[in-house]
């Protein structure tokens, strides 16, 4: 492969702005464009460093859904998943398909692979807070502490096929949609 400055110049300017991401507030909400933007950056690396022919993204976003409110860092670890678990191993490469869309009972985000999804058993695990790995279970915990009863996220894999993790959210718009102490009220960790 040879060296090309301005795709190195490229994937550095990614790789400062999602460092930026992170040392922000991860408590923080912000708008699912946002987290868009960010995945986007992410996976332009992960593109780069698997290639072309073999990571494909598809996104099929309502453009009404990009406005909601979502936790900052809610789809890195899912996309993040998909790559490692489901993706890697695979000589061909695979796809993953990021999804929102509007509902009556507010935001529906998905983000799927055509990986090499998990058997039964695996799944049961990942569904538990004891099998799961942290970056599932860090999810699922946020999405409890932050919204209770009213958050729900589901795995749906079938090993050789793929896996679908799909993340209901009441709607929150942005333009200080977020109550103000809306965090510290439902944090456990604040107190």
């Amino acid at each position: 492969m040879r060296f090309d400055p301005d795709k190195a110049r490229d994937v550095i300017s990614k790789l400062a702005t999602i460092l930026r991401r992170l040392l922000n507030s991860p408590d923080s909400f912000v708008p699912l464009r946002e987290e868009v933007e960010f995945i986007d950056n992410y996976l332009d690396i992960e593109v780069v460093r698997f290639g072309p022919d073999k990571l494909r993204v598809v996104k099929e976003l309502d453009p009404a859904s990009l406005d909601v409110m979502v936790p900052s860092m809610l789809l890195q670890p899912l996309v993040e998943n998909s790559i490692k678990h489901g993706l890697s191993s695979m000589v061909e490469g695979g796809s993953i398909y990021l999804r929102s869309r509007l509902s009556d009972s507010g935001l529906v985000i998905e983000v799927e692979d055509d990986g090499v999804g998990m058997a039964a058993t695996q799944l049961v695990e990942s569904t538990s807070t004891r099998g799961a790995g942290i970056g599932m279970a860090n999810i699922s915990e946020r999405l409890q502490v932050l919204y209770g009863d009213t958050a729900r996220m589901t795995i749906d894999s079938h090993e050789g096929k793929g896996t679908l993790v799909r993340i209901r959210l009441p709607l929150l718009q942005a333009m200080g949609a977020v109550p103000e102490g809306f965090y510290e009220e439902r944090s456990s960790t604040r107190r």
